[in-house]
């Protein structure tokens, strides 16, 4: 222990007196590196793995820079689509299927993001996106340009997190008046719900509708339009569900799938019912459109033993598989670890995606084109949900 307590105190000298940019970020990785055991627990047995088909360029800063990807479908021409990452040292990045990065947003520490897409604003249709900035503890909100993929503001006025530090992020438009809704996770627990109103003059306001509780810390979310509901991520605990309407009572929220032991954590049992392996990070919604509402299936990144977990999407939210993504060794684009956050569409984007793509931080990302795997900066990888699907048997 002296001697990590005199590498940590080196460390920390090193980067208060080189680092002009985001101390607590690094001063979080060296402490990680000095005193957590960041490599992956066991995966359990009936673990089946997937092959990345595309990657993004890395995003412009080092260290643990990576977490959240959304992803936008061109309606009128699927190849020509977006994915919005964060880069939580400096804003977010922009990338086309091809994972070229074609605009970036320097906003401060953008954890996490989401978007909703034909969102009528003062008689105009835009595609919004919205995170977290944990550097002015507020909530963005921006709009997409379909066509350069550059963002710019989209409210009137500033929207105070009202959390010490806001982390997860998810949107959510209700089914019932198409009311949109802005709903972020706090680091020292719980959740916030703002309603994002039309001012008529081409802008959003918020205005806080519901507090949300949890006990220790969440992150990720998700929320369903069609079926009305909320999906957090309590990082330690696993994944809660509750109604997603302003009225619906937080009392009701119910427990739908738990994190292993940690003795489970060390020795997977395929029978066991805990399926997630702490931390339970990034949460999505597989929807297929033109299928009842209850079709489809619910993915979560089992951060701690690098894989993601795949549930129905309709309760009891029964377990449907495990995957890991490996080496795509043909395309030199490695596979993924340690993941943050995940987003996926259910419509075909092009002949590699025909069922629809996920997406999903890497957070060890290494350099495939070179015979050393050199460490990269963090990015973000492309999967087909049809391979994904065929790997698990799938519907």
């Amino acid at each position: 222990m002296q001697q990590k307590t005199l590498r940590l105190g080196g460390y920390v000298a090193l980067i208060f007196l080189l680092s002009s940019c985001d101390v607590e970020t690094m001063l979080r990785d060296v402490i990680t590196a000095v005193f957590y055991d960041t490599e992956a627990k066991p995966q359990p047995e009936d673990t089946v793995s997937v092959m990345p088909l595309a990657e993004t360029q890395p995003v412009l800063d080092g260290s643990d820079a990576a977490d959240d990807p959304t992803i936008w479908i061109n309606p009128d021409n699927p190849m020509q689509s977006w994915i919005v990452g964060t880069n939580k040292r400096r804003g977010v990045e922009v990338y086309n299927l091809d994972g070229q990065r074609v605009s970036q947003l320097d906003a401060g520490r953008i954890n996490n993001v989401d978007l909703r897409a034909d969102v009528t604003i003062s008689g105009e249709q835009k595609v919004v996106v919205a995170g977290t900035n944990r550097t002015s503890i507020t909530i963005e909100v921006w709009a997409l340009n379909p066509v350069t993929g550059h963002l710019s503001t989209l409210l009137d006025v500033p929207l105070p997190a009202e959390q010490e530090d806001p982390y997860g992020f998810c949107l959510y438009r209700s089914a019932i008046d198409g009311a949109l809704y802005a709903i972020a996770t706090a680091k020292e627990g719980g959740a916030k719900q703002w309603r994002l109103r039309d001012t008529g003059q081409g802008l959003l306001r918020g205005e806080l509708v519901r507090t949300i509780p949890t006990a220790s810390q969440p992150e990720g979310c998700v929320a369903d339009d069609a079926t009305g509901r909320l999906y957090i991520g309590e990082e330690r605990v696993g994944i809660w569900s509750l109604g997603a309407e302003p009225t619906d009572p937080v009392e009701a929220m119910t427990l739908i799938a738990a994190n292993r032991t940690e003795q489970e954590a060390e020795a997977p049992v395929v029978p066991s019912e805990r399926r997630l392996t702490s931390d339970v990070e990034g949460l999505a919604i597989y929807a297929p459109l033109g299928e009842d509402s209850e079709k489809g299936y619910l993915i979560a990144s089992s951060q701690g033993n690098w894989t993601y977990v795949v549930f129905d999407r309709a309760p009891p939210h029964a377990y449907r598989g495990t995957f890991a993504v490996v080496d795509n060794v043909s395309l030199n684009v490695d596979g993924t670890g340690e993941t943050d956050g995940l987003d996926v569409v259910a419509v075909p984007v092009g002949p590699d995606y025909p069922q629809g793509m996920l997406v999903v931080q890497d957070g060890h990302n290494k350099d495939k084109t070179g015979a050393d795997g050199a460490d990269l900066n963090q990015n973000f990888k492309y999967i087909s949900w049809a391979d994904i699907a065929a790997a698990l048997g799938l519907d």
